[in-house]
């Protein structure tokens, strides 16, 4: 055990260090905020305002921009992973490539951003408005866009493997090609989505709206399709193998019948209360 003295020593030490690393953390965000760096991974930036700066690779991983105003910003090739961004301004941002993963986004605005390439693997967008956002090639494995406002959004040849979409407005999304087993898309809606030559193995739709959607040519094999509307949508040249469908109104506007367990069906010959 050290001794007294020695004990005070270590504790001035720690302290001193401890002083010396946060005037070093007030410099490294007063040189970003004044645009001296990009760099500024780890900072406090809560509010802050950087509409229109150009942030092209910096390092940002750790940040704590929660209500911060980056309307108009570039961050191609940036590092944002693991930062907070919860209620963030990035609409019409550039995010080509950027790394966004595991971070923490809840109700952040990204209308019209240019995300392709990105990567958003693991964050959390729950609530995030995301109306037109442009997400192409984009890395969304494990993605929880639970609530969250993605009208008009495009996602071609993006990969959202177990990815949440539950109750998502996916309203005339387009997801070309894209790399979907897995996710859950219960109470999604996907009214007149384009879904073609997407890959739906596993997913669950139980609820959705599917209304006029286009997944021609999509794989569907082990989807859960329950009790979800179909109607004037577009099945051709799928692959329905091992599909449930039990409940759901189909595209020709009837109920389906074939898989509801029979149990579960309403019997013709009981009586009206």
């Amino acid at each position: 055990m050290p001794s007294p003295s020695r004990l005070a020593s270590l504790l001035l030490a720690a302290g001193l260090l401890a002083g010396t690393a946060g005037l070093a953390a007030a410099q490294d965000r007063e040189a970003f905020l004044a645009g001296t760096t990009n760099d500024c991974p780890g900072c406090d930036l809560t509010s802050a305002q950087l509409q229109r700066r150009d942030l092209s690779g910096a390092d940002l991983s750790g940040a704590n921009l929660t209500d911060a105003s980056l309307h108009r910003a570039v961050l191609n090739d940036a590092n944002l992973s693991g930062a907070i961004l919860q209620a963030a301004n990035l609409n019409k941002t550039i995010l080509l490539r950027a790394n966004f993963s595991n971070a923490r986004m809840p109700r952040v605005l990204m209308f019209e951003a240019d995300a392709s390439g990105i990567n958003l693997s693991g964050a959390d967008l729950s609530g995030a408005f995301l109306g037109s956002i442009r997400l192409t090639r984009a890395n969304l494995d494990g993605a929880n866009f639970q609530y969250a406002d993605m009208e008009d959004a495009f996602l071609n040849d993006a990969t959202l493997v177990d990815a949440v979409l539950e109750g998502t407005d996916l309203y005339r999304a387009t997801f070309l090609r894209a790399d979907m087993p897995g996710v859950n898309a219960t109470g999604a809606f996907l009214g007149h989505a384009v879904m073609r030559n997407t890959d739906l193995t596993g997913a669950n739709f139980t609820g959705a709206y599917l209304f006029a959607a286009d997944l021609g040519g999509a794989n569907l094999s082990n989807a859960d399709f329950s009790r979800s509307v179909l109607t004037s949508a577009i099945l051709r040249a799928t692959n329905q193998t091992g599909a449930v469908f039990a409940g759901a109104v189909m595209p020709d506007n009837a109920a389906s019948r074939e898989q509801v367990p029979p149990a579960q069906r309403p019997d013709p010959n009981a009586q009206t209360p």
